[in-house]
């Protein structure tokens, strides 16, 4: 390519904030780590480094269930590695059962599967919105909500923000556009960064007074939080969702979730009504213009959801105790974590977040993989490391973690 005209789509795109982020990946090994082994999460890098995974988020640990990657593999063996279709045309069977066995987990009368989240906020919430509706947007809630806002808006439906779990504010912006009739409010369930809970019993309130629909993406719940929490099972049963986590009805919400964050699949979905289901097939575009995804993706969820009814509350048992021995160590250490909720998340927070990149290397040397979250990613004085902590997690991993973290104390000016 023409190296002038190259520059005008690489080097002139780098805004000040974004040219940061393309410099971290420059520096530090935790961005852009290429690995050459991974066998549950135990890692080995190009230059043969050895890391524990505390990046991934494959919290029920899937992934590597010899089970599961049976089903995948006789699945690629009879239906060939793509569906080759868009689901407005055909699908095989394999994704009907997937949207039946996901609808009566999460207690719906149906579900739609779609190849990404990404995709279904693309496709989904301008779908809702048409060209009059109005997007009520938590303003840290997933950027691709935003980003189908937008598409939404371009369309004539309009798109605004309210502060993270001020509902008065919500409901003040809810009164304002009352004659609107299509009010969509989009949040998070599970927080991606700090593991807290949205506050979906307050949203479930505002919905059925001022008719509107709440959209929630949540991501991270699904496979982790469900129904009945108790003493024994802090983060509920059976891991179908938070709308279920809370004992709330689906009379006024939709809910969306993934499967690569809990099931070692590939792909996401929408539990609704029959009605919206069919709806969405020929009105949200990714059904209409894109691919579905590979069968083998939908084999390999069905078998992780038969060992989610067998197993999956001990499994969700053993996530909390490895989150509970990590928070002690990190905590033990002088360590400020967001976490409140003892999910699987664990951002630790940086007072001196310009520190982070050096951090990150003596993490790596200490043979640790996690996720940074540097400024401009979140707002300058919330850098932090943030750690998932899965069932495939062992207690040496842990270990290693509190070890490498303890090496990082004197440059970060810690006692």
């Amino acid at each position: 390519m023409n190296t002038n005209l190259e520059a005008l789509f690489t080097d002139n795109n780098l805004s000040t904030q974004r040219k940061l982020i393309s410099d971290i990946c420059k520096t530090s090994p935790m961005f852009d780590c290429v690995l050459h082994k991974v066998k549950n999460r135990h890692l080995v890098d190009g230059k043969g480094h050895w890391l524990a995974d505390f990046a991934t988020q494959d919290y029920l640990g899937f992934d590597f269930e010899p089970r599961v990657i049976q089903a995948a593999v006789d699945a690629t063996k009879e239906y060939g590695t793509v569906v080759a279709w868009c689901r407005l045309v055909a699908t095989v069977d394999l994704f009907n059962r997937a949207e039946e066995e996901i609808a009566n987990l999460i207690g719906t009368e149906a579900a739609s599967i779609f190849a990404s989240t990404t995709l279904l906020n693309h496709g989904v919430i301008p779908a809702l919105l048409g060209k009059d509706g109005i997007l009520f947007l938590d303003k840290s809630g997933h950027a691709t909500m935003y980003e189908a806002g937008k598409i939404a808006r371009d369309s004539g439906s309009k798109l605004v923000s309210f502060p993270t779990e001020d509902y008065d504010e919500l409901e003040k912006l809810l009164i304002e556009h009352k004659e609107i009739p299509k009010k969509l409010i989009a949040v998070d369930g599970v927080n991606s960064m700090t593991g807290d809970y949205t506050n979906l019993p307050a949203l479930d309130k505002l919905a059925k007074k001022y008719n509107a629909l709440v959209y929630v993406d949540d991501a991270h719940g699904f496979g982790v939080v469900g129904e009945r929490p108790d003493s024994d099972n802090p983060y509920g049963h059976k891991g179908n969702g938070l709308i279920n986590y809370f004992g709330l009805d689906f009379e006024n919400m939709v809910y969306i979730g993934c499967f690569s964050k809990a099931y070692g699949s590939f792909g996401s979905f929408i539990a609704c009504s029959k009605r919206l289901r069919n709806f969405l097939i020929s009105q949200a575009t990714p059904h209409d213009l894109g691919g579905a995804g590979p069968a083998s993706a939908m084999a390999a969820l069905l078998e992780g959801i038969k060992i989610n009814k067998e197993r999956g509350d001990n499994i969700r048992k053993r996530i909390h105790e490895l989150t509970q021995r990590a928070l002690k160590g990190l905590t033990e250490l002088g360590y400020d974590t967001y976490n409140k909720t003892l999910f699987p998340i664990i951002s630790v927070h940086l007072e001196k977040g310009d520190l982070m990149i050096e951090a990150s290397k003596i993490l790596y040397e200490n043979h640790i993989l996690l996720t940074l979250a540097p400024y401009p990613m979140v707002k300058r004085g919330n850098e932090a490391f943030r750690i998932t902590v899965t069932s495939t997690n062992t207690e040496e991993e842990i270990d290693q973690l509190i070890k490498a973290f303890s090496e990082c104390k004197k440059l970060l000016g810690m006692s």
